[in-house]
């Protein structure tokens, strides 16, 4: 062991063989904020890996940003590479930098603006549907939501029909589920796993991914040019060799969006519901608000600069309701100061842990959209989408999808927790309150 390795302290609760793997797999949310009082980089013993957990600011833009081409991905995304593919959530190296700057176009602005549309379309059937005084399972529904959203976004012509749509978004969800168990097991393990419904589980995969086959086999056969998200990543090309993606490529990158897009805007919405229910006061200015902006009507891309203080809400949201884990690996020897980082070791760090430290955010478990009325001093500890270039790429889309059908249900209900609810908050990759039953009441 090193001099630097001496600075770096091993957290505490370290077990024979497994070291700290039990603590963190079964006690997320406290392991990872127990280890943000312990230093800003601390020594995780993982079975037989060494694994430093990194807390601070500075040395998160340090690892993200400053050398993140001397940083890939770590071994947890090998464990879903053959579930969801070599996407942008799983690829490293040169495959991630080309992918995403051919699919850079699908996320400008004026695209965003036209996704928008479906954004609203949805959101508001799903807040007609809904009748006053039923019991809703909220969590199940914006999870739903967010699968359509997708869905409709990517395939916006006749090759996939509403009904189709519904179908591919219940599908990813089993898909996302699975990675999350996947991502914690040692490569192999699930295969042998005697889950209860694992046939059918992988019945259901194996039909998401022959959809998606079927959608990319349609396009290609197709003469007219689609303008939708499929339709940019078929003709997509690289700027430096003029090669588009193959099929195989176009398909993981589409389930790269289900899994990126679902699991964090599902857990945003389902957590700025249930935020709402539980203080008034800022439902009153969130109401307030949506009531001035829209006027009655139904929300659209251009109302979205106008509503700030619900944009401070989903601020707060997102700070609650964060990933608890991200993971990296040193491809070089790194040096942050004091700190020699050896190449090859595993980096941790944790959203949920960063956002929830009292050195940023008094209180935090309190939500307070008006910390960030002079919130520039908080941009270095808020990284719900990551940051730096693997940061995610769909971050305006999820910002508008979460705005459009926050504003879009709270324009008709608000919603109320029923006397008998006995909601929890659950870590799968991004915590959540679950079950998540609430009761729509007319304004």
């Amino acid at each position: 062991m090193s001099r630097d390795d001496d600075r770096v302290p091993t957290a505490r609760g370290r077990m024979p063989l497994i070291g700290h793997s039990l603590a963190m797999a079964l006690r997320k949310q406290r392991f990872m904020r127990g280890l943000a009082g312990q230093g800003d980089l601390v020594r995780l013993r993982l079975g037989r890996r060494t694994a430093y957990y990194v807390h601070s600011a500075d040395l998160l833009r340090q690892m993200l940003v400053t050398d993140a081409r001397r940083v890939g991905k770590g071994w947890v995304y090998d464990r879903v590479r053959n579930l969801i593919g070599n996407g942008l959530v799983t690829a490293d190296g040169p495959v991630h930098a080309t992918h995403r700057r051919m699919m850079q176009p699908a996320f400008r602005r004026t695209c965003i603006s036209s996704y928008a549309g479906v954004m609203t379309e949805e959101a508001a059937a799903l807040a007609a549907s809904w009748r006053p005084g039923e019991r809703v399972a909220v969590d199940d529904e914006v999870a739903q939501l967010a699968g359509v959203v997708i869905a409709r976004s990517l395939c916006s012509s006749r090759h996939l029909t509403k009904e189709a749509s519904r179908r591919l978004a219940s599908l990813s969800n089993t898909v996302i589920r699975t990675m999350s168990v996947r991502a914690m097991l040692p490569m192999g393990v699930w295969e042998r796993l005697p889950l209860p419904g694992a046939r059918r589980t992988t019945a259901r995969i194996r039909e998401f991914h022959a959809i998606v086959d079927e959608l990319i086999a349609r396009y290609r056969a197709d003469p007219e040019h689609h303008d939708d998200l499929l339709g940019i990543l078929l003709s997509a090309r690289d700027e430096d060799t003029g090669t588009t993606m193959t099929d195989a490529q176009v398909h993981d990158e589409i389930t790269t969006l289900f899994v990126a897009g679902v699991e964090t805007t599902s857990a945003a919405l389902a957590g700025a519901f249930y935020e709402l229910a539980r203080n008034p006061a800022v439902e009153r200015q969130v109401l307030d608000e949506v009531d001035e902006v829209l006027a009655g009507r139904e929300p659209s891309f251009a109302d979205l600069p106008r509503l700030t203080c619900t944009r401070r809400f989903l601020n707060e949201v997102l700070r609650r309701y964060s990933l608890w884990f991200l993971m990296r690996q040193a491809n070089d020897d790194l040096r942050w100061g004091s700190h020699h980082i050896p190449r090859g070791t595993t980096l941790i760090f944790s959203p949920y842990s960063l956002h929830h430290d009292e050195r940023f955010y008094p209180d935090p478990g309190r939500i307070d959209p008006d910390r960030w009325l002079d919130g520039d001093h908080l941009k270095s500890a808020f990284v719900p989408f990551s940051t730096g270039p693997r940061g995610c790429i769909g971050e305006s889309f999820a910002w508008a999808e979460m705005t459009i059908t926050l504003a879009a249900v709270l324009r008709r209900w608000r919603l109320e927790l029923p006397a008998d609810s006995k909601v929890r908050l659950v870590t799968s990759g991004t915590l959540r309150p679950e079950p998540l039953t609430m009761i729509p009441t007319p304004r």
